[in-house]
């Protein structure tokens, strides 16, 4: 029996004996005695029971990888005592802010719309004393906007803004969004060498569809057959980037420079402090989208990933010396029948110490996304959660962003937005046994018997509750509602994530994971770049603002004693869910 039935049979009993000794007292006053200590005893048994009944409810919530199908919408009562896996503890502290910039917004240095995020980087991050920080997010959108008719010649780009964050640290429901002041300060496009000279001026990328492909720095990448015109001129066979990942160098004397992953390819370029890409990463064959044996970025592919789902992973290990990039979801070759079958998903592992651009990855590795029913169907697993964004912790833990396409900009309401805590201890590494065109980890969408995946738990649910009253997210306004929904639904896509250090020497274990959606460029407002390099508008038909989410939460190393009961119970009786310091 749950312990939540438990108490509503315990109270029962309660009210019956309270019944009872009014009887007792006419009929039987020899029982009165022992009734009464009976009924003392439940009295004060009964917070304690209530105590664990909020406990037992809260940690059913979390899934994990060996029970990681979601049949109903994923908005229950999360445990506040966090989750634990490989030696690692983290706990989520609450929702503390929230900020937004509207979806018409315009780039002054090319008048398009401004877009939105699809990975982020914070960078020059610190404490300014009395409840405030203050940093810079380097926002990466990707292609600009498209629909069944239009394509942007969108150049790849950071947007940058500076920002002054004010955390609310109370449970107390606002309908105010500006815990988090954003500033845009300007954007800086992506360039390369077009045409193998040193001495031309290099180029801008474009967000046209890859309609061909071309040699860049020694490896086949997608490009846009014919011309297409930006403010650098006419240019033929310009390089299409699609970014979605996005890391910046973390090393001493690196500063500027790093790398972004590109859906098209799938391809991750490395760029230098200039912003101009210098190297391309090689990628296993099994990656690459193949049409037979030709490399084809554009139309039917029998291998690698599938069209819109490439490497929307990336980023570099704390130590500097490691990149992971993970696809979006599975390969062509290692998917099964419908979306469902698409959540075998392969994690690459590159070693940049000696090298910017490495030709081959040191390690490979499977991970079972999340599967979930998005539409209240039978119920039914219909689809894979697919991933949009990584953290590395350590040398063998990263956190994932694995999410459903519903909210503002779909049809339905959203039924899981969570971020995973993954560990590769233990799991089988498959470097060079799945790696050429064609190979499958998991034909059929059934993962290869000998091949043990990542274990993962859920460890930050976006849409969930820490108590048992509203989520985190309306407590600060934002609703789950798509039937019609408004400017406060919650959007669609969240790709971006960023984690910093509160830098608070009473919480040396805490920090900030700010979490960003991908609005598509969706405004009713926009204006895009044409192949021809003329300003056009267009409609979208709503606002899907930029909105970002602080969290705090603490990683910690598993403690080295139990904890008991007891301990727990004066915790939840005690401690205030949303306390700066521990």
């Amino acid at each position: 029996m749950r312990t939540h039935t438990v108490f509503a049979v315990f109270t029962h009993c309660l009210s019956r004996l309270t019944h009872a000794r009014t009887r007792v007292c006419g009929s039987c006053p020899h029982l009165l005695p022992p009734l009464l200590v009976l009924m003392t005893m439940m009295r004060r048994l009964q917070p304690l029971l209530f105590l664990l009944t909020i406990t037992s409810f809260a940690a059913a919530g979390p899934i994990d990888s060996s029970n990681r199908d979601v049949l109903t919408p994923n908005t229950g009562a999360f445990p506040q005592s966090g989750v634990t896996l490989g030696g690692t503890k983290f706990i989520n502290r609450g929702l503390q802010g929230v900020g937004r910039f509207a979806a018409n917004a315009i780039d002054p240095a090319t008048g398009e719309s401004l877009g939105s995020i699809s990975d982020m980087q914070i960078t020059d991050f610190q404490n300014l004393g009395a409840g405030s920080w203050s940093g810079t997010f380097n926002f990466l959108p990707d292609r600009g906007y498209n629909s069944d008719t239009i394509f942007s010649n969108y150049a790849a780009r950071i947007n940058t803004f500076s920002f002054v964050f004010t955390p609310q640290t109370t449970s107390a429901v606002t309908s105010s969004q500006d815990q988090i002041q954003m500033t845009f300060e300007g954007s800086t496009r992506f360039t390369y060498d077009h045409d193998n000279n040193p001495l031309t001026a290099p180029v801008f990328t474009t967000g046209m569809l890859a309609t061909g492909s071309r040699s860049l720095h020694g490896v086949t990448v997608p490009s846009t057959a014919g011309n297409t015109t930006q403010s650098d001129g006419t240019v033929s066979n310009r390089l299409t980037v699609d970014a979605e990942g996005l890391a910046l160098d973390n090393r001493a004397g690196k500063a500027g420079s790093g790398w972004i992953s590109d859906e098209y390819g799938a391809s991750i370029y490395h760029f230098n402090a200039s912003k101009e890409i210098d190297g391309v990463l090689q990628l296993p064959a099994a990656l690459i989208p193949f049409n037979g044996n030709t490399p084809t970025f554009d139309g039917d592919q029998t291998n690698g990933r599938r069209t819109n789902q490439g490497l929307e992973g990336l980023a570099q290990s704390p130590d500097g010396t490691k990149l992971f990039a993970l696809m979006q979801s599975a390969t062509i070759q290692d998917s099964g029948a419908g979306n469902a079958g698409r959540s075998n998903d392969r994690l690459l592992v590159y070693d940049v110490k000696n090298s910017d651009s490495p030709s081959d990855p040191v390690a490979q590795y499977v991970i079972q996304l999340p599967r979930v029913d998005d539409n209240g169907g039978t119920p039914a697993v219909n689809r894979t959660a697919a991933q949009s964004s990584i953290l590395v912790l350590n040398d063998h833990q990263i956190l994932i962003l694995s999410r459903d396409g519903n909210g503002r900009g779909a049809s339905r309401s959203p039924v899981f937005k969570s971020i995973l805590l993954a560990d590769l201890n233990g799991a089988t590494n498959i470097d060079g046994l799945f790696d050429a065109n064609g190979a499958a980890v998991a034909p059929g969408g059934v993962l290869n018997p000998t091949v043990t995946p990542l274990s993962w738990t859920e460890a930050l649910n976006l849409i969930g509750k820490l108590d048992l009253s509203i989520t985190e997210l309306e407590q600060f306004g934002i609703n789950l509602n798509t039937a019609p929904g408004n400017i406060n639904t919650i959007s669609e896509k969240w790709e971006a994530l960023s984690l910093v250090s509160v830098d608070d020497p009473l919480a040396p274990n805490d920090y900030f994971l700010f979490v960003g959606n991908d609005n598509d460029f969706i405004t009713s407002t926009g204006k895009y770049l044409d192949a021809n390099g003329n300003l056009q508008n267009y409609n979208a038909g709503l606002e899907n603002d930029t909105v970002i989410l602080a969290f705090r939460v603490t990683v910690v190393p598993e403690p080295g004693t139990l904890v008991l009961a007891s301990a727990g119970i004066v915790v939840a009786l005690f401690a205030s869910r949303r306390r700066k310091t521990k």
